[in-house]
């Protein structure tokens, strides 16, 4: 069976937080100032109430790239 182009999104962006699929991500919250700088599986969202910035970890060990840059 082929995976829809929102399964192969989450297949490929989201490969540790497949909730995002039944619209419940796995979502942490930061409240101080800056990027994180903690690990989280790939697909993690995070939300900086301090700054009002969105991130999504890349890479396991804590890379994270903001999502409304």
């Amino acid at each position: 069976m082929s995976l829809s182009i929102w399964g192969k999104i989450v297949e490929k962006a989201f490969p540790g937080n497949a909730r995002i699929q039944a619209g419940r991500p796995k979502c942490i919250i930061k409240t101080t100032t800056g990027a994180p700088a903690s690990a989280a599986p790939v697909g993690t969202l995070l939300w900086n109430s301090y700054d009002l910035n969105a991130y999504i970890c890349t890479v396991a060990a804590g890379t994270w790239a903001k999502i409304n840059a």
